[in-house]
C-alpha cells in the first residue's frame, strides 16, 4: 500500500477540518463518507460537493473493500462501538477526542488493534503542532531551568447547537467543557509535563445551564519534582486570546499562543489551529505506511481520560487525589 484510502464516519463540522487537511497530505486518497442514515440526504449532498462517495451507514463504509481506513467522527458515546467495528473489518481507525468514555474501553480498543495488526490513532491533534513539539525540545533542553509551575488555559464559547445536541446529556458527553474541549489541553499537559503526583479540582456551571454537566473546569495539579499546575478549561465566558500554555523556569519562561516563545524570543511560528489537522494526518499516514510511532497513543488517552474523570471525582468530593493519571 502506498497510498491510505479513507473514508469519515461521521460528518459534523469537525469533519470540514479533517476533510481540508487531508486533502494535503499525498499519501491520503479520501474516497467517501457517512453519517447517521436519517442524515443520509444531507451527507449525499455534501458529499457530492467534496466529490466523494456517500454511504447510507458505517457498516457499509466497514464492508467496503475499497476502504483502508476510517476517521471516526462522531459523538463521544459512539466511539467505542465503531472502533471496535472498524478494528473487526482490519480497518487503520483515527478516533476522534475523546476516544472513549472508559478507559478501560480504551485499553480494549488498544489490545485490539495490536492483535489484528490494525493502527488506532487517538485525534490528539495539539501535540502534533510545532509550537508544542518544539516545545518540548525546549523542556528536554534544560533551557528553562528548575521548573516550578504550568499553566494549560482555554476560554471560549461554544455554538448554542453544540450545547443543546448531544453535549447536553452526560450519558453521552461523559461530562463538560474539561472532557470535551479540555481533553486537548489535558494530553498536551501530560505530553509536556509527564502525569502528575497529586490533583485538586473545582468545577461549575455558568453559562450554559441547559447542560447536565459543567461548563467550567479548573484543575490543580503537584508533579513528583514538586512544581505544580493547572488546567483551566471554560465555555462560561469569551476571551479574544482563546487559550495559551505557559511554563516557567529558573532560567527562562515558556508562552504558546500565537506562537512559542521564549522569553519573548519567537522560537517557532506554526501553531494555527487547522495546520493541527494537517500535521495529525501526516501522523496517521506515517503510522499506517511506514510504522512509525505516533507522538500521542491509546495509552496517552487513556491516561487523559482517567486525569478527567479523577478531576470530577474530586470536584463532586471535595478531596485530593494521588497518581490522577493512573
Amino acid at each position: 500500500m502506498n497510498k491510505i484510502r479513507i473514508a469519515y464516519i461521521g460528518l459534523g463540522w469537525i469533519a470540514d477540518w479533517h476533510f481540508k487537511a487531508m486533502k494535503r497530505v499525498s499519501s491520503i486518497e479520501i474516497v467517501g463518507a457517512c453519517d447517521a442514515p436519517k442524515n443520509y440526504e444531507a451527507c449525499r449532498a455534501r458529499c457530492n460537493g467534496w466529490g466523494i462517495k456517500a454511504w447510507m451507514s458505517y457498516e457499509e463504509v466497514l464492508g467496503d473493500p475499497g476502504v483502508d481506513a476510517v476517521a471516526i467522527l462522531t459523538p463521544t458515546w459512539l466511539h467505542t462501538e465503531q472502533t471496535f467495528a472498524a478494528i473487526r473489518a482490519k480497518k487503520h481507525v483515527l478516533v476522534e477526542k475523546p476516544v472513549a468514555l472508559s478507559a478501560e474501553e480504551i485499553g480494549r480498543m488498544e489490545q485490539a488493534g495490536k492483535a489484528a495488526g490494525v493502527v488506532v490513532l487517538p485525534g490528539h491533534n495539539f501535540v502534533y503542532r510545532p509550537v508544542v513539539r518544539k516545545a518540548k525540545e525546549v523542556l528536554t533542553s534544560g533551557m528553562l531551568g528548575n521548573v516550578s509551575y504550568a499553566s494549560f488555559r482555554a476560554v471560549h464559547f461554544i455554538p448554542k447547537a453544540a450545547s443543546a445536541g448531544w453535549r447536553k446529556t452526560l450519558s453521552a458527553s461523559g461530562g463538560g467543557a474539561m472532557i470535551d474541549s479540555g481533553t486537548h489541553l489535558v494530553y498536551q499537559s501530560l505530553y509536556l509535563m509527564g502525569r502528575p503526583s497529586y490533583l485538586a479540582s473545582f468545577d461549575a456551571k455558568k453559562h450554559y445551564l441547559e447542560l447536565e454537566s459543567e461548563d467550567i473546569s479548573l484543575i490543580g495539579l503537584q508533579y513528583p519534582d514538586g512544581a505544580i499546575g493547572n488546567i483551566l478549561q471554560s465555555w462560561a465566558s469569551g476571551d479574544p486570546s482563546a487559550g495559551e500554555i505557559r511554563i516557567d523556569g529558573d532560567k527562562a519562561n515558556l508562552l504558546i499562543a500565537d506562537g512559542l516563545y521564549v522569553d519573548g524570543k519567537k522560537m517557532e511560528t506554526d501553531f494555527e489551529y487547522g495546520d493541527s489537522f494537517y500535521h495529525l494526518a501526516q501522523a496517521f499516514s506515517d503510522a499506517v505506511l511506514k510504522g512509525t510511532k505516533p507522538i500521542s497513543t491509546l495509552e496517552d488517552a487513556r491516561a487523559a481520560l482517567i486525569l478527567i474523570q479523577n478531576a470530577y471525582a474530586s470536584a463532586k468530593e471535595k478531596r485530593v487525589i494521588h497518581n490522577p493519571a493512573g
